[in-house]
């Protein structure tokens, strides 16, 4: 174990400036489940090369802000910053993962049209509306079935959504296409199918590749199952302990 550790851990601190406490801990209950979280910290993450290293730790960043925890969040906050990551870069990737967030909530209009119906609105109204959808159209191809959806039911609702996507998702640093990788992602950490399509859409429109989609999958989901792990620390430290 010393040797093997010891090399995993000259590596950590001379890519990541420290040693990753899980794998730390884990080393000390089970060498072949430390050796594990680090190749998969390689593979799926830091190893990656289509994705520059600086969109692959700001999508970590977000996808542990969106779901946790804080922990989580400033350990891929401090990658980022040693990488040199701008701080307006990282208020960016914030707002992208806002922006994401925000829009999940919207899959709960189909049961309020149940509940209430739709919005009773003059012909003038209606036709407002119908200009909007078609800018919505014209800009990204095709009206996400939610907008259309949010637009039955409340004209009001549906123009703050608009103005807030487009305002939150224009980046102040980052290109269009990192802001849309990392909405991307976020959505497809809490499983936003509607929301993940739209945003990969954008993502290709904007030059992304298949490959780099290939990275945005597998940092997520490096990220949603780390959780495990991370939140799981004090157990680790408890198992260790006895």
């Amino acid at each position: 174990m010393d040797k093997r550790y010891k090399e995993i851990r000259n590596f950590a601190e001379q890519s990541l400036g420290e040693m990753p406490q899980v794998i730390d801990l884990l080393f000390k209950l089970d060498e072949n489940s430390a050796i594990e979280q680090f190749d998969q910290n390689q593979s799926l993450y830091l190893g990656r090369s289509s994705l520059s290293i600086k969109t692959r730790v700001l999508i970590a960043m977000s996808v542990a802000l969106a779901n946790g925890p804080k922990e989580s969040a400033m350990i891929h906050y401090k990658l980022a910053r040693r990488f040199g990551v701008d701080p307006l870069e990282i208020v960016d990737a914030m707002r992208a993962t806002k922006m994401a967030l925000m829009s999940s909530t919207l899959d709960s209009i189909d049961i309020l049209i149940d509940q209430f119906g739709d919005e009773k609105r003059s012909d003038e109204e209606e036709e407002g509306i119908k200009l909007l959808l078609d800018g919505v159209k014209s800009e990204a191809d095709a009206v996400p079935e939610r907008v259309i959806m949010a637009s039955h039911f409340s004209s009001q609702l549906v123009k703050e959504h608009l103005r807030e996507k487009k305002a939150m998702l224009k980046p102040i640093r980052l290109t269009a296409k990192e802001m849309y990788a990392i909405a991307f992602a976020v959505s497809s950490s809490i499983r936003d199918r509607e929301c993940e399509r739209v945003y990969l859409g954008q993502f290709a429109k904007n030059g992304g590749t298949r490959s780099e989609a290939e990275d945005i999958l597998a940092t997520t989901r490096f990220l949603v199952g780390n959780r495990s792990f991370v939140n799981g620390l004090d157990v680790l430290k408890t198992l260790t302990s006895q």
